[in-house]
């Protein structure tokens, strides 16, 4: 089965490769390399990770789920459900690490953005929305966007409140 959002698929996933790379970077930057980590740097390095090991397993689901469904939209589906899994667990451990760090308002507005790609990727999944592909694919995207915003942070440190 050929999916019909093959190509963009391929390319998101090259682009999450791309930022897990980055972090080997991001690591021996500044003070960083010498062990003296702050609580924020250390969220924002395991945000990076994650969402962009999100951004990479999400976009090679579709193709795993292929193999085990004839009609694309159970493909687009279950790649949802997936999705929103993947996007959930990663909002509760970033929930659960500004216990000792605090993010910055940008974070936080990511996350309000984050929380309503996690309900549509839900509703995508139960068929409560038709756009399956463009869900899916809005909601690679915004992990790449989330990866790209904490890679910046890590390299231009700003203060808690901007």
């Amino acid at each position: 089965m050929i999916l019909e959002h093959e190509a963009i698929l391929i390319a998101i996933s090259q682009v999450a490769v791309a930022f897990i790379g980055f972090t080997g970077v991001v690591s021996v930057l500044g003070r960083r390399n010498q062990g003296t980590w702050t609580p924020e740097e250390r969220l924002q390095l395991r945000v990076l990770v994650e969402v962009s090991l999100t951004a990479l397993f999400g976009s090679l689901s579709p193709f795993l789920f292929a193999e085990l469904f004839d009609a694309e939209i159970n493909v687009l589906m279950a790649s949802n459900g997936l999705l929103g899994a993947l996007h959930a667990s990663n909002f509760v451990a970033f929930s659960l690490r500004t216990r000792s760090a605090t993010p910055t308002r940008s974070q936080r507005i990511l996350g309000v953005v984050g929380i309503l790609t996690i309900l549509a990727h839900f509703m995508a999944a139960f068929g409560l929305l038709d756009w399956l592909g463009f869900v899916l694919i809005f909601g690679l995207i915004q992990q790449l966007i989330v990866a790209s915003h904490n890679f910046v942070l890590l390299l231009f440190p700003i203060s808690s409140s901007a």
